[in-house]
This record gives C-alpha cells, structure tokens and sequence, in this order.
C-alpha cells in the first residue's frame, strides 16, 4: 500500500470554479530572486511575457527597502501584543480545546489560545489569495462581534470543501480538491463494529481507514522568546488586518528548541529557523499591505491531489514453528 503526499500550504485556500486564475498579493524582496523568476514564469499568468530585467529591478527595490528595515525596525518583531483572551472568549476556547480534532492536533508542545496582535506576525507564506480573502472577509461582516470573530478565526464547526475521487487503474485512487489543506491521515485499523457494516460477499472482521481530508483549520502559530510565527489561517489573517481589525484569537504553540520546532514547524520555517526567529526584521504580516514590498497579480488556480494505491498480496504455507 503506497501513499504519494501532496504538502499542504497551510492557507486553506480555493478558487471558485470556472474562474481562470487567482489574484493574489505577493512579497517581493524575499527570500530569494531566482525563486521570484521561476515563479513568475510557472505561476503567472502570462508570466513569460514579462522581462526578467523588470521583475529583478522590482524585487531588487524592495529587496533594498527590507535591508533598510533591518535598521528602522530592528525587533519590531519582539514587540508584539501576546495577551489573554477576552473574559468573553473564555468559554468558546474551553469548548474548542475539549474537541477531538482540537487534541489531536496539538498534542506535540505546550499550546495556548491567546489574543494577538496581527500586524507584527512573522510570516513565512510568500503570498495571500485575493479572491479567497475577499470570500472570507464578506463572511464576516462590519458588526465585528466577538464571538463571530472567534469563530472565524478558531471555527468549533466545519464546512470542508468539496472533494472529489478519480480510481485509476492497478488499484489506484486520486483525491483532489481546491483547498490546499487536503491531506492523508493516518491509517487506522476498523473496529469490529465498523468492519462488520461493510457490505461483501463474506464476513468482515476487520481492515484498514485510508482517511483524506483536512486539518484543523484554525488560526495558528509558533511561539517563540518573543515572537510568533504564523503557521496557519493567512487569509484569514489577512483579511481581517485587510478589514482593520488589529487582534485576533489564534492557537499559539510554544517551541524553546530546535527539537520542538522541528515537530510542529512548515517546511519553510524548519528549513530556515533564524531567518524568521532571529533576523532584526523579519517578513510581517502587514507587509501584504505595504505597496512597496508587494505586486498583486493572477496565477494558474492550483488543485490538491493526494494519490493512493493499493497492493494486496495473500499467501499460504506452513506456520512458523516454534522451536523450544
């Protein structure tokens, strides 16, 4: 039995059908130029049509404007408000802790909900769905109530996206999906009871889960000496800085080691930890909204796909034999 994983982003993000690409904003100046070029050329739009000298000339300008921010907001960072949740709030968090995904999600380091400032969140994510954020920030609506802005942020229901399965042949089965978070879960064994409802043409006694779906789908990060990294929910983040609202209830894990990080950590922050743990100025979340250090424009809508293939083999022959 194989399984082939597709990563997912963290952001969660869709592309409503039948439109031919995305608006996204992304980061210009970083982490690094080759990258930018192949991503223009691969990923954009009508990407190939624009010379390498205008895209390295506008990602060298904001390149030069991170490195004087090096200097202007040295520990900008470390600054951030990391507070306790509203008395309000109290009771939702107690309920969304007690949940099974919720415990099964977060159960590698110690893990808060705080009330976080969301301007001054590190980010490791290059770039933020425009149209997915615009969907998101029209769910939430002008009254900004608190126990809507929780759920939003940290939602104690769920409305997955749609996912649809392809069998191919040899005994092989894609999953696809718009969002980015679809994964494979673990493999569990069924129990009695659950093998016993499978129709067949004998007695079921037991067998094995193949689980694809989603993750826990809440607004997350990495806490770390002073700062917090966002690890999940950036449009959602950055929609509601988009939409002025400056604080947030988000999970926060906290790491003190490499060891830890590497546990919970994405790829990008694992792969480069003092980049975003200790660089005097590292890429926040508000500068998504600084037109400067961005460029807005439209990708190829992206599908997740995870494969599975199946092999079953049966055999018979003597038993081992036990020698005494």
């Amino acid at each position: 039995m194989e399984m082939s994983h597709h990563k997912a982003d963290h952001s969660g993000s869709t592309t409503p059908l039948g439109q031919p690409g995305e608006r996204i904003v992304k980061l210009l100046g970083q982490p690094h130029l080759a990258d930018y070029l192949r991503f223009f050329a691969s990923r954009v739009i009508d990407g190939e049509t624009i010379p390498p000298k205008v895209l390295a000339a506008e990602w060298r300008k904001a390149n030069d404007r991170y490195y004087a921010l090096l200097t202007e907001q040295a520990g900008v960072a470390e600054t951030i408000e990391d507070l306790p949740l509203p008395a309000e709030l109290e009771g939702p968090a107690a309920e969304l802790m007690a949940q099974d995904h919720y415990l099964q999600a977060y159960d590698s380091v110690l893990t808060e909900i705080r009330w976080v400032e969301l301007a001054k969140l590190v980010v490791s994510q290059g770039s933020v769905g425009l149209d997915h954020s615009d969907v998101l920030r029209n769910t939430l609506g002008d009254d900004r109530n608190i126990i809507e802005l929780f759920d939003f942020c940290l939602p104690r229901t769920h409305q997955p996206a749609p996912v649809s399965m392809l069998r191919l042949p040899a005994d092989r089965y894609i999953f696809s999906s718009q969002s980015t978070d679809l994964r494979f879960h673990e493999i569990q064994r069924m129990t009695a009871a659950q093998a016993q409802s499978i129709a067949s043409f004998g007695l079921v006694t037991t067998g094995l889960m193949l689980p694809v779906g989603y993750g826990a789908n809440l607004l997350s990060g990495i806490g770390s000496d002073k700062r917090i990294v966002l690890q999940n929910g950036y449009h959602r983040a950055y929609s509601l800085l988009a939409h002025g609202i400056t604080h947030a209830p988000m999970v926060v894990e906290r790491v003190s080691c490499l060891d830890e990080l590497n546990l919970v950590g994405s790829d990008d922050v694992t792969d480069d930890p003092a980049h975003y743990f200790r660089s005097p100025r590292p890429p926040l979340l508000k500068d998504f909204l600084d037109p400067e250090l961005t460029r807005q424009v439209t990708v190829y809508p992206l599908e997740t796909r995870v494969e599975i293939e199946v092999k079953v083999r049966t055999s018979t022959g003597p038993a081992p034999r036990r020698v005494e």
